[in-house]
């Protein structure tokens, strides 16, 4: 396993994600073998496998003890009340709770235990849906008020199948990831598999050689949004600055404006709808996920519900 990266420092505190799988329980003592000591683990029992995700808890008392941060949501009555999947679902549940920790304790930053396996199939699964870009994970990722930090995400499966073995950790396997009902799943244990049939060599390294090029690629446009100020002291798009820009910039500048404030399942679709309201003569608005609208009055954009 990796060494902790400079920006991740023992003596601060963290909330921690922490679902009992083998990702989490491997980063929990990951964690306490590199010196991390103030930590707060967080637990959300999304009540899916009946006794199974309670057996989670009761497995992470005893791993974690009684500071353990815990909740319970029902993410089916979740998702059908807001005609979301189960993954959506079980995500907003999760931001939920994690700004519920943060506000509880004080703590905004929160460790996940995300891998490069993940990250090679969300690549993979945002770049067949239509997202803008090769997008992945981002090591460090603020939503809201919560920054979201992933230390583990260049660190392979493999590495961290042999680190639970190796140290005799035990940890629960959930039933569900499995199950076909989700898109990742369907691309870990059958797109993946087949991928590396055909190729004949494991197709993860090169999914993220992509992503760490389009990142080298992002950073120079970052770089060079950052000198322009696109933004009114409101926070909205300025349109008469947003137009000087080449239609690269303004790609990118509206698909950093959506995930900085919160939109989810940004595409290439809805980045090309919202490019539309640049002109007068198109309608005001398109509708945003989240019963939300992206506008355009008095030459800015903005989004209201």
């Amino acid at each position: 396993m990796t060494e902790p990266p400079d920006w991740l420092d023992p003596q601060e505190t963290y909330l921690v994600g922490i679902s009992g799988g083998r990702d989490s329980v491997a980063l929990h003592h990951w964690l306490a073998s590199h010196g991390f000591q103030s930590l707060i683990f967080c637990h959300l029992n999304h009540g899916l496998r009946g006794e199974e995700s309670d057996g989670d808890e009761t497995f992470l008392r005893d791993l974690i003890g009684p500071s353990l941060l815990s909740q319970k949501a029902d993410v089916s009555v979740l998702a059908t009340e807001k005609k979301l999947s189960l993954e959506t679902a079980a995500r907003e549940a999760r931001h939920s709770f994690f700004n519920e920790c943060s506000g509880h304790t004080g703590v905004s930053k929160i460790l996940l235990a995300h891998h490069a396996d993940d990250q090679a199939e969300t690549i993979l699964f945002n770049l067949l849906r239509g997202s803008s870009g090769i997008k992945g994970m981002s090591t460090r990722q603020k939503i809201g008020e919560l920054t979201f930090l992933r230390p583990l995400l260049k660190v392979r499966r493999s590495e961290i199948d042999s680190f639970l073995a190796n140290g005799n950790h035990p940890f629960r396997e959930d039933s569900s990831n499995s199950n076909p009902f989700a898109t990742r799943n369907r691309l870990r244990h059958e797109a993946f598999p087949l991928l590396s049939d055909i190729l004949e060599r494991d197709p993860v390294p090169a999914l993220l050689r992509a992503h760490q090029q389009t990142e080298e690629l992002e950073q120079i446009a970052n770089a060079q949004l950052e000198t322009l100020n696109i933004l009114d002291p409101q926070g909205r798009i300025h349109l008469p600055i947003f137009r000087t820009l080449s239609p690269a910039l303004q790609k990118k500048a509206l698909h950093q404006y959506l995930t900085e404030n919160n939109i989810p399942n940004i595409s290439s679709n809805l980045i090309s709808r919202g490019l539309t309201l640049l002109s007068p003569d198109s309608p005001s608005s398109i509708n945003l996920p989240g019963s939300q609208r992206l506008r355009r009055k008095e030459s800015r954009l903005f989004i209201s519900s």
